[in-house]
């Protein structure tokens, strides 16, 4: 009666075993309906991240070129910017922009101070330093 008891105990510590043996090392799982589940990779986003990859974002390489002639552009558009000039020492800017010539001494830090909004926001990565020279 032993006997039969352990042989039964052992027949089914084998069974489970090669039960978790045989789930393990399978890469696409099937649920009962017989379909495929995707598995996504480990980004925090669910997969997200990679669904639209035409978006800008943390991923996108870019480089000082690029980055100088965006940021040129960006600031286009603030008023009282001519033009500018932007150096990069690692991860800082340094913008030097061009005033307009018929802004007023009291509006000079407004601009600089809109430039800099402008840069810091778009370019999170970079210590922005902006300064103006008429």
């Amino acid at each position: 009666m032993q006997k039969n008891w352990k042989i039964g105990l052992i027949t089914v510590v084998a069974i489970c075993m090669l039960m978790v043996i045989s789930g393990c090392g399978n890469k696409v799982k099937t649920n009962s309906n017989g379909f495929k589940t995707n598995s996504y990779g480990n980004d925090g986003y669910l997969g997200m991240s990679n669904s639209n990859p035409s978006l800008p974002g943390h991923h996108m390489v870019t480089n000082y070129k690029s980055d100088i002639s965006s940021m040129k552009q960006s600031i286009k558009n603030v008023p009282g910017v001519a033009d500018s000039n932007v150096t990069f020492n690692g991860a800082n800017a340094y913008v030097t922009i061009k005033l307009n010539s018929g802004l007023k001494a009291n509006e000079i830090p407004t601009v600089e101070q809109q430039a800099a909004t402008v840069l810091r926001f778009n370019y999170p990565q970079y210590t922005i330093h902006v300064k103006s020279m008429k």
